[in-house]
């Protein structure tokens, strides 16, 4: 037994390789820099640990990193090397020339990082999450390899001024998440295959480039704020989702969206109405949450396809609705404690289950 914090704890590689012949994905950390001795920590998941007490064994550095590097190249993409914590101690990227077929990496969590230019050193790379806030290299990008990349992350940094024009070269990209960076975000219109999105608006910038994304398959717009998003309009997008977003008030039409199938709205003040039409026959899942000026969502009848109506933190009642013969799960509550009972029998009494439906919630998928 060995307290992790005076160790050098690295994952057990049996676990991993399990994990993968199982079908699964899986990650691989160092929470700190490559010293000559490691120890493997050895989680067994039927008997948690103690505390800080993990039960470990030494092992060769040179050993475990060989062995890791045949796992990065038989696994590629499924299996995620990734550089975290490090207690203090500085990250230095030079450690990514012993992982030269890595193809998806996570760097984050970090107090001090140097050399992560040498992340373009990585010719196999498709997947990066770099979520390091005190980056001040506000060129970074344009020293990666973006070009090859199929993913990408990131997040939150101590500069506001991280250029995002080299982006523009990102072709590949299908998804990207982006935390407080607008800096040249006109620049993401040439994503054009882009198929998931995640970012943080600002009230001071169009949503215009958006519409340079015609393959977008899911939009996630995560705090920062805007108050409106009546100027974008996707073909094809199927998941929508606003959490926390300041001063969002209106929608617009959601027609704009043909083939959106779920929608969710978490934690939005200023939204008083919802219009769907015949235009969303695509519509399955409407998940509402906290959204106290609510008082109208227009077209549910229109919506043949809409299987659940989740609407919480509502005063309204379930059966003055007029809601299509497609719909099976109805959860709406006004999350008063002492009427929820009577709030579900009077759902369950009109038919429906008033629980939400298993395939609504995409959100952390």
């Amino acid at each position: 037994m060995t307290d992790a914090r005076d160790s050098n704890p690295v994952d057990d590689l049996d676990l991993t390789e399990r994990r993968l012949q199982n079908g699964h994905s899986a990650t691989v950390s160092f929470y700190r820099p490559i010293s000559e001795v490691l120890h493997v920590l050895v989680m067994d998941p039927d008997n948690p640990p103690v505390g800080m007490e993990i039960p470990n064994r030494p092992v060769s550095a040179n050993d475990y990193v060989a062995r890791l590097r045949g796992l990065l190249d038989t696994w590629g993409e499924r299996l995620t090397l990734s550089f975290t914590a490090h207690f203090g101690e500085i990250f230095d990227g030079a450690v990514l020339e012993q992982f030269p077929r890595v193809r998806s990496l996570a760097i984050g969590g970090l107090d001090e990082a140097i050399n992560l230019e040498a992340i373009s050193e990585l010719p196999h790379l498709t997947r990066l999450s770099l979520n390091y806030y005190g980056l001040e290299d506000n060129d970074l990008l344009g020293k990666l390899p973006v070009e090859q990349l199929t993913s990408l992350g990131l997040g939150k940094t101590k500069t506001k001024a991280l250029d995002l024009a080299p982006l523009g070269r990102a072709g590949k990209l299908k998804g990207l998440y982006l935390e407080g960076h607008h800096r040249n975000l006109d620049a993401l219109s040439a994503l054009r295959g882009l198929e998931e999105f995640t970012f943080n608006p600002t009230a001071k910038g169009s949503l215009a480039f958006i519409n340079g994304m015609p393959g977008l398959r899911v939009l996630k717009f995560v705090l920062g704020g805007t108050a409106s998003i009546e100027e974008i309009a996707l073909p094809v997008l199927e998941d929508l989702a606003f959490t926390m977003v300041r001063g969002l008030a209106e929608l617009g039409d959601m027609q704009r969206f043909p083939a959106l199938r779920r929608l969710r709205i978490q934690d939005q003040q200023q939204i008083r109405r919802i219009m769907f039409g015949a235009d969303n026959t695509a519509l399955e899942h409407l998940w509402l949450f906290n959204c106290s000026r609510l008082a109208a969502i227009d077209g549910l009848p229109e919506c043949t396809q809409l299987k659940s109506l989740r609407w919480l933190f509502t005063e309204r009642d379930p059966s003055a609705l007029s809601l299509p013969p497609s719909l099976t799960h109805l959860h709406m509550l006004s999350g008063k404690q002492k009427t929820e009972a009577a709030e579900r029998a009077a759902i369950e009494k009109l038919g429906y289950i008033a629980e939400d439906h298993e395939g609504a919630n995409f959100f952390y998928k």
